[in-house]
């Protein structure tokens, strides 16, 4: 037997087998594609499911396998090497069992209830894709975000190719990734985004892997004296900013009080902003973080508001989630209010 189905085929019996009331656990017989096991319980009720083995498993695909009409679901669980969180949480939803090779599962028949996650899992393989939502990742950024300008749209490869300046391969790859996921999918007309919240959380948590490089300073003034001179240099000076953070999310939705400042800067302006605004590098206890602008794509869909120039919703969401205190609070009343309203 080979030693994928023997894991397949021990990573499901381990869990029933720990069971008290499950008198009896036994393998039927194999399909071309998984394998059949009865489950005897002490009261002497017998059940009996069909595992669907499967290589890899995108939440796509547990999609697709539920609108079989041919699996009976009640009846059925998917086994895989790995299954991601997002695939899980669609499991559960449709009250799918799943078993990996890790120990998460999750199942429910008759008395029966078996639920573990959070196992590391060393047969993840680490796939390019992941890149896309990366702080990095510039071109992948620029789509989403145009996606995002109108989350409802039908959108086009070769429009969204031509919006965002990349070819229409770069725009075909994120949209497959963002379809695997089930973030999106592909209509007689164009593709759409089906769950822009879920996406944005996502997009949040690989944006936030790696710690941006920032100016951390302090100022004696107060914060709307620091906003009103900013506003004057760039007035006076020349110097382009672009508040975000507390401070730009406030501008779209005031449901937080801030005491400290985030602005991005373009970094050949950051030296002259300091010695203008009278800022002091420090350690801690900063009042201004300053974002040094290493790519255009945060300032796609920036504007200007009660005279201040401010990030889209989109960077304000990005950049008030991998903020403590109220940051995540922010972060929700921004997509909520602003960006899927």
């Amino acid at each position: 037997m080979k030693l994928e189905n023997m894991r397949a085929y021990d990573c499901v019996s381990e869990k029933f087998l720990r069971i008290p009331n499950i008198q009896r656990y036994e393998v039927k017989n194999r399909t071309e594609d998984g394998f059949q096991f009865e489950i005897e319980l002490e009261d002497g009720f017998i059940f009996r499911m069909r595992a669907y083995m499967l290589t890899q498993i995108y939440p796509s695909t547990i999609l697709e396998f539920c609108s079989n009409e041919k699996h009976i679901l009640s009846e059925s669980v998917l086994v895989a090497p790995y299954v991601s969180d997002r695939s899980a949480e669609i499991c559960r939803e449709k009250q799918l069992g799943y078993f990996d090779y890790a120990g998460n599962c999750w199942f429910t028949a008759h008395s029966i209830y078996i639920s573990e996650r959070g196992n590391i899992n060393s047969f993840v393989v680490k796939q390019r894709q992941n890149s896309f939502f990366d702080r990095s990742s510039t071109v992948s950024s620029l789509i989403l975000r145009e996606l995002f300008a109108d989350y409802r749209k039908i959108w086009r490869l070769k429009y969204l190719a031509e919006q965002v300046g990349c070819s229409i391969g770069q725009v075909s790859k994120l949209m497959t990734y963002l379809i695997k996921n089930a973030w999106a999918e592909k209509t007689e007309t164009g593709y759409a985004i089906i769950e822009p919240e879920k996406l944005m959380r996502e997009w949040s948590k690989g944006y936030g892997k790696k710690e941006p490089e920032i100016c951390s300073c302090y100022s004696l003034d107060s914060i709307p004296e620091i906003e009103k001179k900013l506003r004057k240099i760039r007035q006076e000076n020349g110097i382009a900013y672009y508040l975000s953070g507390f401070s730009g999310g406030v501008r779209y939705t005031p449901v937080v009080r801030y005491n400290k400042i985030h602005v991005f800067l373009s970094p050949e302006d950051i030296h002259e902003t300091l010695q203008l605004l009278e800022l002091k590098r420090v350690d801690s206890g900063s009042n201004v973080i300053i974002f040094p602008i290493t790519d255009t794509a945060c300032l796609k869909n920036s504007r200007i508001m009660n005279h201040d120039s401010v990030v889209s919703p989109v960077q304000i969401y990005l950049d008030c989630m991998q903020l403590k205190g109220r940051g995540e609070e922010m972060a929700e009343s921004i997509l909520n209010k602003v960006i899927l309203k």
